[in-house]
C-alpha cells in the first residue's frame, strides 16, 4: 500500500476535537484577516486562541507577524522566540524572527535567525535574500555573496536578484580594491539589465551601479551612456546628476561637471557631498574671481552653519597638559593625504599628545592597518552617523579635533559642524576654506596664504613659518634625467585634466607660438579613456592648438610616472587651481614648473613650493610674464639643465622634506591653537 493511501485511511481515522476544529477555524479566519490588511481581526483572531492555548506554537508566530505589521518590533521578537522555543522546526518563526531584529537595528542577531530560516528552507528566497543584506550590512562580503549565490540560484532569471547579488560584489570591491569582484559585479548587472520586463527601481539601481563600477575599472566612456540615460529618465533625481557629474569629472570635464552639481544643490540644498563638490568645482572655474569664489562658498554652505551644535566643553582649561588630538579624514588609505601625512604621525610627540585617528574610510588596506601603530586610538566611523560620529569624538573628550579633508570626497564637515571639540582646524588635503564657522583654524603657511589674502577664509589662518605640509617622494624614485639633446622642448602637464581651461590654454597656445618646434605633453588617468582624449582634443583644437605639436599619455605607475619626466623639459603650471603633488612631483625629478601667481590657496601652491626653494624667478605676476618666462626658459638650455642638477638637492635639504622639524612646529601649532581657547572666558 502505497504511502498516500496510507495517509488517507488516517485521515479517514482521525478526527480532530470540537476544540481543535474550532481553534483551527480561528486561526484560519485570523490567516484572512491578515491578507486583506485587517490587523486588528487578525491580532482578535490570533489572540483568542492563545486566551484557550497559551503556548500554541503557530498561533504564537501568526501574532508576532501581526505586531511586525503594526510596527510593534520588540512585542513581535518576544512572541516569535516563544514560538521557536516550543517548535524550532519551521522556517517562517525564524524568518520572521530576523525580520523583527533588523526592525530594532539588531543585524548580526537577525542574520543568525536569517541563516536559521534558510536551513530548514533551502530554497526560501526571502530568507536567503535578507540573509545576504543583512550580511552586507555587516561588511561580511563573502557571507553575503554566498548567500547570493544561493538565491540566485533559486530565481535565477530574477533581475532584482542578479543585482542584489551584483551589488554584494560591486560593495565588497569597494572594500578591497579587487578587480575580479568589480568585473563580476559588472556582469551581474549586465545579466539584469538583459532580462525582459525590469521592474524600474531595479532598472535605475542596476545602471547605477554599473556605471560605477565601469568607472571604476577606467572605462568611463561605457559608464557615460549609461549615466546620460538615467539622467535622461529622471532629470531631477539625486543619484543620475551626482553620478553624470562625477563621470564627467573623472574625466576632466568639470566645467560640464558643475552643471550637474549645482542641480542637485539647486533640488538638494542640504546634500553636502553635493554642495562640497559644488565649492571643488568653482576652485577649477577661471572665470570666478576669489572674491566671488568665497561669496558663492558663504553662500553654499550656510545651512550648514551652527546646526545642533555644542557649545560647552568639559574639557580641562590647562594649557600645559597632554593634549588629545583627533583627526579625523576618509583617506586613511593608499592616497595622497596619507603621502603627506604620515610622516607626521610617525614623528609625533606621544609624551605631550594623545592621538587619536577618526577614520571614515570607505575601504582599508596595507597602508590603512600600517597606520595604526602610529596612533593611540583608532575609531572606525565610515558606517556612523553624524550625530553618533559627534557623540563618540565628544565622549573621548578630544581638545583639538583636525579634519584632514577640507571639500574633498568623503568628508565628514558635518561633524565639525556640531563642534564636538572646544578648538577644530582644517588641514592638508584641500586647499582652501571649509566656509564653516565652527572651525576655528586653517593651517597654512605665509607663501600660500599671505595676510593679504586673509578675506577669502571663514577660519583664522595659523601660519606655519616655512610650508604647511612635507613631501616623501616614494621609494625607488629615479634619478632626474634631462631630454636626449636632439629632443624638441617639451612642456609638461601631468595635472588632473580638469585644471585645462580656455584660460590656460590661451596661454600656452601663446608659448607654442613663440616656440615653432615646441609641443605639449599631457599625462593623466583620463587619457586612457576614449571620451577623455576626446574632450581634451576638442578644447585643443578650440584653443587653435595643432593636435601634431600634442602628446597623450595615460595612467602609470606612481614610480613610471616621475621617470617620464624625463622627456619634459618645463613644466607648466595650470590656473586657477594649480599643481600640488604634481608639481612637487616634477621638482622632485628636476623639471622647473612655470606658474602664475594666484590669490586662492588652490592656485598659491606651487608657489609656496618655488619660494620654500629659493626660485621666486620661476613665479609670473601676470599672464604675460607666464608666457615670457616660459618661452626664455626654453632658449636656455644651460639653464634647464641646472634646474635638473639641483632641485633635488634643494628640495632635500628644504623644510619640504624635514619631517621631525615639521611635525614639531605643527605641534607648536596645536599647542598655539590650545592656549589661546584656555585663555579665553
Amino acid at each position: 500500500m502505497s504511502l498516500r493511501t496510507l495517509l488517507g485511511w488516517a485521515a479517514k481515522l482521525w478526527r480532530p476535537s470540537a476544540a481543535e476544529a474550532a481553534t483551527a477555524a480561528q486561526i484560519e479566519a485570523g490567516m484572512g484577516h491578515y491578507e486583506s490588511g485587517d490587523l486588528l481581526a487578525a491580532e482578535h483572531a490570533f489572540g483568542s486562541v492563545l486566551v484557550t492555548c497559551p503556548d500554541h506554537a503557530h498561533a504564537l508566530s501568526l501574532m508576532g507577524v501581526v505586531r511586525l505589521a503594526q510596527q510593534r518590533a520588540a512585542e513581535a521578537e518576544v512572541l516569535l522566540r516563544r514560538a521557536i522555543a516550543l517548535d524550532a522546526s519551521p522556517h517562517l518563526p525564524w524568518f520572521n524572527l530576523g525580520n523583527a531584529l533588523a526592525a530594532q537595528a539588531q543585524v548580526s542577531a537577525a542574520a543568525d535567525a536569517f541563516e536559521a530560516a534558510a536551513a530548514r528552507a533551502p530554497e526560501h528566497f526571502p530568507a536567503l535574500f535578507n540573509l545576504g543584506r543583512a550580511r552586507l550590512e555587516l561588511r561580511q562580503f563573502d557571507a553575503a555573496i554566498a548567500a547570493g549565490v544561493r538565491f540566485v540560484g533559486v530565481r535565477s532569471d530574477d533581475a532584482s536578484a542578479l543585482t542584489e547579488l551584483g551589488t554584494m560584489h560591486y560593495r565588497k570591491a569597494e572594500a578591497t580594491l579587487l578587480v575580479a569582484e568589480f568585473d563580476a559585479a559588472i556582469d551581474l548587472f549586465r545579466q539584469a539589465l538583459a532580462l525582459a520586463d525590469v521592474p524600474p527601481a531595479t532598472l535605475h539601481n542596476a545602471r547605477l551601479f554599473l556605471g560605477d563600477a565601469l568607472s571604476r575599472r577606467g572605462r568611463h566612456t561605457e559608464a557615460l551612456v549609461l549615466f546620460r540615460q538615467l539622467h535622461a529618465m529622471a532629470p531631477t533625481d539625486l543619484d543620475a546628476n551626482i553620478n553624470l557629474a562625477n563621470c564627467l569629472n573623472s574625466l576632466g570635464r568639470i566645467r560640464d561637471a558643475a552643471l550637474h552639481y549645482e542641480t542637485v544643490v539647486r533640488l538638494y540644498p542640504e546634500h553636502l557631498p553635493a554642495v562640497s563638490s559644488a565649492i571643488s568645482a568653482a576652485d577649477y572655474d577661471h572665470r570666478l574671481n576669489a572674491i566671488d569664489n568665497t561669496k558663492k562658498r558663504a553662500e553654499l554652505m550656510r545651512l550648514f552653519a551652527g546646526a545642533e551644535r555644542y557649545r560647552t566643553w568639559p574639557n580641562p582649561r590647562e594649557p600645559e597638559r597632554r593634549l588629545r588630538l583627533g583627526y579625523i579624514s576618509p583617506d586613511y588609505r593608499e592616497h595622497v593625504a596619507m603621502t603627506l601625512f604620515a610622516g607626521v604621525l610617525a614623528e609625533h610627540d606621544r609624551v605631550n599628545f594623545e592621538i587619536y585617528a577618526y577614520d571614515a574610510t570607505a575601504f582599508r588596506d596595507a597602508r590603512n592597518r600600517a597606520l595604526r601603530t602610529s596612533v593611540d586610538h583608532w575609531r572606525e566611523i565610515d558606517s556612523l552617523s553624524t550625530t553618533a560620529a559627534a557623540e563618540l569624538i565628544r565622549a573621548d573628550g578630544i581638545d583639538i579635533l583636525v579634519d584632514l579633508a577640507g571639500h574633498t570626497a568623503g568628508n565628514r564637515l558635518m561633524v565639525l559642524a556640531r563642534k564636538p571639540a572646544p578648538v577644530q582646524a582644517t588641514w592638508l588635503a584641500y586647499p582652501g576654506s571649509t566656509g564653516l564657522a565652527e572651525v576655528d583654524y586653517i593651517v597654512s603657511d605665509p607663501h600660500t596664504s599671505p595676510p593679504a589674502c586673509d578675506a577669502f577664509y571663514s577660519e583664522t589662518v595659523w601660519r606655519l613659518p616655512a610650508t604647511r605640509f612635507c613631501f616623501t617622494p616614494p621609494d625607488g624614485s629615479p634619478a632626474p634625467r634631462l631630454p636626449p639633446a636632439h629632443a624638441p622642448v617639451t612642456f609638461g602637464c601631468f595635472n588632473n585634466l580638469s585644471k585645462i581651461n580656455p584660460a590656460v590654454l590661451a596661454l600656452w597656445k601663446r608659448i607654442l607660438d613663440a616656440l615653432p618646434a615646441a609641443r605639449l605633453l599631457f599625462k593623466y588617468s583620463a587619457l586612457d579613456d576614449p571620451s577623455g582624449r576626446d574632450a581634451l582634443a576638442a578644447d585643443l583644437a578650440a584653443a587653435g592648438i595643432e593636435a601634431t605639436r600634442v602628446e597623450m599619455r595615460g595612467w602609470t605607475r606612481y614610480v613610471d610616472a616621475l621617470d617620464q619626466y624625463a622627456d619634459v623639459h618645463i613644466a607648466l603650471d595650470p590656473f586657477p587651481f594649480c599643481g600640488g603633488l604634481t608639481s612637487l612631483d616634477a621638482l622632485w625629478m628636476g623639471v622647473p614648473v612655470v606658474t602664475l601667481t594666484q590669490q586662492l590657496m588652490a592656485g598659491r601652491q606651487t608657489e609656496a613650493f618655488l619660494r620654500i626653494l629659493g626660485h621666486p624667478d620661476l613665479v609670473a605676476a601676470d599672464a604675460d610674464a607666464y608666457v615670457r618666462l616660459a618661452v626664455e626658459l626654453a632658449h636656455d638650455p644651460a639653464r634647464i639643465a641646472r634646474y635638473r642638477d639641483a632641485l633635488r638637492a634643494a628640495m632635500q635639504a628644504s623644510a619640504l622634506l624635514d619631517y621631525p622639524t615639521f611635525t614639531r612646529v605643527l605641534e607648536g601649532a596645536w599647542r598655539g591653537m590650545w592656549r589661546a581657547w584656555c585663555a579665553r572666558r
